[in-house]
């Protein structure tokens, strides 16, 4: 496999990562999840937030470092109101579909979850399709757990699940079966 190294998105980034959203989108069409492929990437704004915020990470070739090929985009996740459960949410990891099933995904998550724990968060959170094998089964080979509909109601998890709420009423997401999901962070 080609080394890559993981930094922090550059402004030049923000399309280059829209593409690799559009690029990699279009694998939904073999599970007739036309609307998935079809629906827009975020917008440049919705980029930039992450980006300034620097919780926006892309993974990039090492010979060519301007050229990122998979990114990963964070929030912090307040899930009791209070510090207690503060979670990094991972909104997207998305990998070129050129370079998928080389382990980068994998690499920007470990790499998310070493900021994660320097920062003080105890887990990490994602939501994703319950059916599509390239999210929950994968995730669960990463460690990641599903959150019940039971542990959804704890204090631990208030901010997931005004995520997965939202998402199971969205007009694309909606359609298809979603899970909230969660890997603890040990020190």
């Amino acid at each position: 496999m080609e080394s890559i190294s993981i930094r922090l998105t550059q402004p030049t980034d923000l399309a280059l990562i829209q593409a690799i959203e559009v690029a990699s989108g279009q694998a939904f069409r073999a599970l007739r999840m036309d609307a998935i492929a079809d629906d827009p990437p975020l917008s440049l704004e919705s980029l930039m937030v992450y980006h300034q915020a620097e919780h926006a990470w892309v993974a990039v070739p090492s010979k060519d470092a301007d050229r990122p090929i998979a990114y990963i985009l964070v929030y912090t996740v307040h899930n009791d109101g209070l510090e207690g459960w503060r979670c990094a949410f991972i909104h997207q990891v998305t990998v070129s579909p050129d370079y998928s099933r080389r382990g980068i995904g994998k690499a920007l998550i470990e790499h998310v979850a070493d900021w994660a724990r320097k920062n003080g968060m105890r887990a990490l959170d994602l939501t994703t399709f319950v059916d599509v094998p390239w999210n929950k089964p994968y995730y669960e080979r990463l460690g990641f757990r599903v959150v019940d509909e039971e542990a959804l109601l704890c204090n631990h998890a208030v901010g997931l699940r005004r995520v997965i709420l939202c998402e199971r009423q969205d007009s694309v997401l909606g359609n298809w079966p979603r899970v909230a999901m969660r890997k603890l962070l040990q020190d």
